[in-house]
Formats: C-alpha cells, sequence, structure tokens
C-alpha cells in the first residue's frame, strides 16, 4: 500500500444507499468540510452521486466520499484512506495544490495500481503511472477558442484584459495558441472604464487593425468597455463571459459574440444531457459546471473500473468532448456557441 502521511484524515463518508458489499469500491476525495472549496465540493459530490444512481443497483460499485480538509497533506491522508477502504478507483483530489502534491508524492513510490481521475491538473511536467488529470481549467477554453478563430480565418487579434492573474492566463494561453497557428495578437488593451480609457481603448484598437476581438475578461468589463469598439469585429471569448441569461438590453453590444461552455449550460435539452438529473435546485452556472465535472467524472471511472486504466479512453461528456491523451491528461473540447439575446445558442450541438 501506498506510504502516505495518515495524521489529520478526515473520516470516510459513504454514498447512500449503498450498494451491496461484495460490489468493488470508488473513492472519491472531496473537501467537502472546506472553508474555501466546500461549495464546489459538494457540487461535484451531487454530480457523481446523479450519475452513480443511474446505474442498476445490481451492477453499480459501491461509492464511498472521503472528506478531506483543503491542504495539501488532507489530500494525501485522504488518498491512503481510500487505499486501505479497498478502492479500485479514487477520483480526487479536486483542489490544485492538493493534486499537485499527490502526484509528487505519488511519483517518489512504487507504481500504484489503482486508478486516480484528479479533478484539476497538476502543476507537475509529467503525470506518475496511473494518475489522470480532468479539470475545467479556463486556459484550455482560450487555446480553443484561438483554434477556433482561427479556422474562421482570423489572423490579426486584439485582446481585452482586466486586472489580475486570471486574465492573464486566459490572455497568455490564447497568445500562445493563436501564435502557433499563424496569427498574430496586434494589440493588447486593459479594459479600464473610466471615460479616458475608454476613448483610449477605442483609439489602440482602430490603430491596430485587427480582424477579431478576444474578451480575456469578466461580463461586467466586457459590457462596459465593448460598446466602444468597433461593433461589427467579431468576438471570441471563454465560458468565463458567461454567468447565466441576462437581460437583452444589458448585453446588447455583445450579441454575436463566440464563446465556449460545457453541454450542460449551452446545449441543455440535448437528449445525451438531459439523461442525467439537474441539480436541486439549481445552482449557480460556476456550480452547475462542477456538478457536470461530477457526472463525467463518475463516467471515466467507470471505464477505469471496468477496464484498469483510463488510457485512450473518450466520452462525449457534459462538460465537453473527452479525450485521454498519452501524457494521460484528459482532454476536453468544450462546446461553441453564441450570445444571442442575452442566452446561449449552440453553434455546433453535441451529436
Amino acid at each position: 500500500m501506498l506510504a502516505l502521511a495518515a495524521a489529520g484524515a478526515v473520516p470516510a463518508r459513504a454514498a447512500e444507499p449503498q450498494s451491496g458489499a461484495s460490489a468493488p469500491i470508488v473513492a472519491a476525495l472531496l473537501p467537502l468540510d472546506g472553508a474555501t472549496f466546500g461549495r464546489a465540493a459538494a457540487a461535484v459530490q451531487s454530480g457523481i452521486t446523479a450519475a452513480w444512481n443511474l446505474a442498476s443497483p445490481a451492477l453499480r460499485p459501491q461509492l464511498l466520499f472521503v472528506a478531506t480538509g483543503e491542504r495539501p497533506a488532507d489530500a494525501l491522508s485522504g488518498y491512503s484512506k481510500a487505499l486501505a477502504s479497498g478502492a479500485r478507483v479514487v477520483i480526487g483530489p479536486l483542489i490544485r495544490d492538493q493534486a499537485s502534491a499527490l502526484a509528487g508524492a505519488l511519483a517518489t513510490q512504487p507504481p500504484v495500481k489503482v486508478p486516480t481521475l484528479a479533478l484539476n491538473v497538476p502543476e507537475v511536467p509529467l503525470l506518475p503511472q496511473n494518475l489522470f488529470a480532468f479539470g475545467l481549467p479556463a486556459e484550455d477554453e482560450a487555446r480553443q477558442i484561438a483554434r477556433i478563430a482561427l479556422g474562421e480565418g482570423h489572423r490579426r487579434a486584439a485582446i481585452l484584459t482586466q486586472t489580475g492573474p486570471f486574465s492573464r492566463r486566459l490572455q497568455q494561453a490564447f497568445a500562445e495558441a493563436f501564435g502557433a497557428g499563424g496569427g498574430q495578437v496586434v494589440g493588447t488593451t486593459a479594459a479600464l472604464t473610466d471615460p479616458q480609457s475608454l476613448a483610449r481603448i477605442a483609439r489602440s484598437v482602430t490603430t491596430a487593425q485587427p480582424d477579431m476581438l478576444f474578451l480575456a475578461c469578466d461580463l461586467a468589463h466586457a459590457r462596459l468597455v465593448r460598446p466602444f469598439i468597433e461593433q461589427r469585429l467579431p468576438t471570441y471569448a471563454t465560458s468565463h463571459l458567461w454567468s447565466g441569461p441576462i437581460e437583452p438590453a444589458l448585453v446588447h453590444d455583445l450579441d454575436g459574440t463566440r464563446l465556449l461552455d460545457a453541454p450542460w449550460l449551452a446545449a441543455a435539452d440535448h437528449p445525451a444531457v438531459m439523461s442525467y438529473p439537474r441539480s436541486q435546485p439549481a445552482l449557480p452556472p460556476e456550480l452547475e459546471r462542477l456538478y457536470a465535472l461530477g457526472i463525467d467524472a463518475w463516467r471515466l471511472a467507470e471505464i477505469a473500473l471496468a477496464t484498469g486504466t483510463l488510457a485512450g479512453a473518450t466520452i462525449d461528456g457534459v462538460t465537453g468532448r473527452l479525450e485521454v491523451g498519452p501524457d494521460r491528461r484528459v482532454r476536453r473540447d468544450a462546446l461553441p456557441a453564441t450570445l444571442r439575446q442575452g442566452r446561449l445558442e449552440p453553434t455546433d450541438p453535441p451529436r
């Protein structure tokens, strides 16, 4: 058994109802009692449980939730507890620092035979054997939307940013992918909203002569700044721009913006999405995405349980089309959508 620290472990919680005692065990490590990530963990837990409940009681495995704290050490002790329970597959951890700590610990141990699906992307160059990474990083969406823009013929991009590390990561990911595909970022402008800055932004974008605009900013900034930029300029964004239906008049200048999101939100009436129960009560979009993450995590865990690995696995998930690469990272292609009258319309409905 993996020799990880056991101090501070939080008691395991079993999903209700449990399957028969002879059924294999799938354990999920989540910071359910955490002050910062507790709500996120609860949304993932609900999604996992919703998908688990759809399986026939005679066939479904036991599902065990191991509640952890939010420190990296808590994930290591929780992982040891999951292995001690006899888990054949482990889902989690959810927090990036915890996923990175687990990856580091597994890299120094004998190979672990239990497929483990981290629900975030560890900050390590190589993932250890049997550790797979699945998450919803916005940087992946920025890269995907860059490829879409290139495919639609754009080669000169202006980027509208805001202060903060999140916007910088979006900007960098988009710029790298756009440049790798033959495009050029011709201007990057901070979305400051005082009158002088708005006039300067308009002049800056016009002078750069872009053929598209990428919004590496949130909806509040985009709503204020977009009216000052040439309206015919094709506009692209990530799901970060979308926080649920809004009064059309308030986002008139963003009408037609191309963005990405999970089919769970962008194509809620699609049969593949409708086969899973919605969260009750409905959650804010950022938590609905995590509920969907839980559904797809369970579907991947079922593959791992049946085959002993996730290598090469592909599914059309409720978070997007998922494919496990040779680096054991789950690539997610989100669903292209268009903002119309304050709502999302899928550009390419999932098959």
